[in-house]
């Protein structure tokens, strides 16, 4: 392992992070130079003026966005695979929470080599989870590349002035007890669900993982959530029943009205 990969992990680790299993034998990938940035602002665009950035200005290069603690932003792996063109994705593995590297291609694990491409599909085990892929816009002319981190499902409902409101004539399901709804609200950029309770009331929760970010997923078999990165699980009201995750799911409060339901996201 190089001494640049070594500090790398180093610096990564005194921050909290989640590196599990990192052999010592690993090939010598690094990851990709972090680079501090501000907490993204209110509409969650992140602009970069590119040629600031030798490691991202060259074709082949990347660096990984690191925003600062409490911002609730996960780091973001930039790449540059071909001129004019940039992905933005998750810079954390889905195998077992590496640090990611890019080989001028694809983004790769240095702890296990899994790799991914750039549209975050696994491209070769050992992860068997995709990376979050993020909405990037580059302007050729300025040389700006801005990320917009709260994006969301075109037919989904977007947040406005804080809230999502979901019609029960748009949403049927959360008429009836056991429904569920979920989607990616626009102007949130993550992934929310919202369940009717069996006793009648709603619960809205956040669908990241507190293990290492990976997304949860509502599994019937369990009448739960589940995370597929590594088989954490959560009740339906986000209290976490199995780790490796510790901690629940951020919720989020819902009031029902006549036309349906409103959550207040935070």
């Amino acid at each position: 392992m190089s001494s640049s990969r070594r500090d790398f992990f180093k610096k990564v680790l005194g921050t909290g992070a989640v590196v599990a299993g990192l052999p010592a034998c690993a090939p010598d990938i690094d990851p990709s130079p972090v680079l501090d940035v501000p907490a993204p602002g209110e509409d969650g665009i992140v602009s970069l003026v590119v040629p600031r950035y030798p490691d991202l200005s060259r074709t082949g290069g990347s660096v990984t966005l690191r925003f600062p603690g409490g911002s609730g932003q996960e780091n973001l792996l930039v790449v540059h695979p071909e001129e004019n063109t940039y992905a933005v994705l998750s810079a954390t593995c889905t195998h077992v929470g590496c640090p990611m590297g890019f080989d001028g291609k694809e983004a790769v694990c240095p702890c296990h080599l899994s790799k991914f491409s750039i549209t975050g599909q696994v491209t070769n085990a050992p992860a068997t989870v995709p990376l979050k892929v993020y909405v990037a816009t580059y302007n050729a002319g300025t040389q700006v590349l801005s990320i917009a981190l709260k994006s969301g499902d075109t037919t989904f409902p977007s947040v406005v002035n804080g809230t999502l409101t979901l019609t029960f004539d748009q949403f049927p399901a959360l008429r009836d007890v056991g429904g569920v709804v979920s989607g990616r609200p626009t102007g949130y950029g993550k992934t929310v669900f919202i369940f009717k309770l069996e006793d009648g009331t709603y619960s809205a929760v956040d669908s990241v993982c507190t293990h290492t970010q990976c997304e949860v997923g509502f599994e019937a078999s369990i009448d739960g959530l589940l995370c597929p990165c590594h088989a954490s699980t959560f009740t339906k009201t986000g209290t976490v029943t199995q780790g490796p995750a510790t901690l629940d799911l951020k919720k989020f409060t819902v009031a029902e009205n006549a036309s349906g339901v409103v959550v207040t996201i935070t």
